[in-house]
This record gives structure tokens, sequence and C-alpha cells, in this order.
């Protein structure tokens, strides 16, 4: 790839779409019955405290209300977790995770621990920390929002 006449600002942006769309594609060769976006969802169900409403999972990864009901209702039909209703409040739909992903994750411990150790490969800690703020900064840049 020649980025001597690119902005750098451009080539970040085409260099996060490139590597999001090679990240998913081996991940969706990982994962038999659910995607990488599934899979991130359920890393993210962890995440909260308590089982989380499908707004809070889609502010928390960025996906619409209707994505997130759509990846969620998938999950449930693969037994990965369960849309219950929130007793204290009957409209809101909560998350609840089966195990079965913390199983899975377990069971693929080693693979994952090398995919990570061969992506962040010969990165010093110093540019993996600022890549991270540099990254949030550009997150609230865009306010975070999906509508």
């Amino acid at each position: 790839m020649k980025l001597e006449n690119v902005a750098d600002e451009y080539a970040i942006y085409g260099t996060l779409f490139s590597l999001s769309n090679r990240i998913q594609t081996i991940g969706d060769k990982t994962f038999k019955d659910i995607t990488l976006k599934q899979q991130f969802m359920m890393i993210a169900l962890g995440m909260f405290p308590e089982p989380p409403t499908l707004k809070e999972m889609g502010e928390l990864i960025g996906c619409s209300y209707q994505n997130i009901k759509r990846m969620a209702e998938h999950l449930q039909k693969e037994n990965y977790l369960w849309i219950r209703q929130d007793e204290k409040d009957k409209r809101k739909l909560l998350l609840v995770s089966t195990g079965k992903m913390e199983k899975m994750a377990e069971k693929n411990r080693k693979e994952t621990i090398a995919f990570m150790e061969n992506l962040y490969r010969d990165i010093p800690k110093e540019d993996l920390r600022t890549t991270l703020r540099t990254l949030m900064k550009m997150d609230q840049n865009i306010g975070g929002v999906i509508e």
C-alpha cells in the first residue's frame, strides 16, 4: 500500500476499515455458529455487572437497537444468551448469558492468546497506549451515537 501521497488522517481512516475487515474475516472463520460481531457482543455482555438492556448494549458497542436485537435473537437461538423482560420495567429487555461463550472462551484460550500476541507483535507498550488514547478520542469526537 502506497501512502506517501495520502494525508495521515485518510490513511488511518482507510487502515481502520481494512484492519477491521481482516479481523472480522478471521473471526468469522473461527466461530461456526456466530459472527465476530456477535462474539464481541458476548464479550461486552461480560463487562456489565448486571444484565444490560438492549439499549445499554447498543450504546457500549456502537450498534443500533435494531441491530442489537437481531444479534441477540440469533445468540438466543444458538443458546449463548437469553432475552428476558426486566422485572422492574416490563418495557425493557435484558440480555443474560447462558455461560456457553465463557466455556468456549476457556476451550479456545490458547488460540486467542496466540492471535492477540501475533496481532500486537513488535509494538511497544507506549505505542499501544498512544493508539488506545487516540482511538478513544476519535470515538468521543464522533459522539458514539448510533441511530
